[in-house]
């Protein structure tokens, strides 16, 4: 059974049993974390498009559901520092705070690019808070190819052990090495491709989604957003960003035991 749904029978059963109201289930907490390239090649004209897409897509993030959301943001070249950590959206005001610190995020124009900064850094924020949450999400943005600080490999392989979900990866112009950032970034694995459409089994399947420039990251990312926090992706965009089989779907979250 459903983790979830168990707790909530079991309140009942218990609420019953002694002729109480049974209380709402309590809140998830998850965790949204967004990896930014920040390298030199990303350049300035399009690190504005990138973080200006993201302040719109934090602003699709739900205040009015029974689940809380906490993002993270990362933002990396040769090193990586931490631009937004453990941030609790409690309402409407307060995502729309976070919007406002996402657009005027500040590019860092990092020169090399570094994925084992980008992970190792990401891990650190996320770790101040996983042990509470009830699902980790991580998106990973790039334009190009490690070339900095070894593979990046046993990072993204910490990461994972610290209790993140799944982590989705998208590749930003054609400097990319898809098949690296699908077999060694993307969880779970085996990660899809669904560039051109089809669906990912969510959050079971890692996915990756190539764009051909910052504004195509801008688009996609809203969309993202919308998968991952469980609403329905508008026509047309739904069936060439992330295809049928994700609609409507409903994050399903992985229980974690206390340390």
């Amino acid at each position: 059974m459903n983790t979830k749904l168990g707790r909530f029978c079991a309140t009942l059963a218990i609420a019953g049993s002694v002729g109480l109201t049974a209380a709402p289930a309590k809140a998830d907490l998850i965790q949204l974390g967004f990896i930014l390239d920040g390298s030199g090649s990303i350049g300035s004209g399009n690190w504005n498009i990138i973080r200006a897409g993201l302040a719109n897509a934090v602003n699709l993030i739900p205040v009015a559901g029974e689940d809380t959301y906490e993002v993270s943001i990362v933002q990396f070249g040769a090193t990586a520092q931490t631009e937004v950590a453990n941030y609790v959206i409690t309402d409407a005001a307060s995502r729309t705070a976070l919007s406002t610190i996402v657009a005027g995020l500040v590019y860092m124009n990092g020169g090399a690019t570094n994925f084992n900064a980008a992970f190792t850094q990401m891990a650190t924020v996320l770790g101040n808070t996983i042990q509470g949450a009830d699902a980790s999400y991580v998106n990973f943005a790039t334009d190009g190819q490690q070339n900095s600080g070894g593979t990046g490999v046993a990072q993204r392989d910490a990461l994972i052990a610290l209790g993140v979900d799944n982590i989705s990866v998208e590749g930003i112009g054609s400097g990319v090495d898809q098949n690296d950032l699908m077999n060694n970034f993307c969880y779970p694995s085996a990660c899809i491709d669904i560039t051109g459409g089809g669906s990912a089994n969510f959050p079971g399947q890692g996915f990756y989604v190539g764009v051909a420039n910052a504004q195509g990251y801008a688009a996609v990312i809203g969309n993202k957003v919308r998968i991952v926090t469980g609403q329905p992706v508008p026509e047309p965009q739904m069936i060439s960003l992330l295809g049928l089989g994700l609609l409507g779907l409903v994050p399903m979250l992985r229980r974690r035991k206390s340390a």
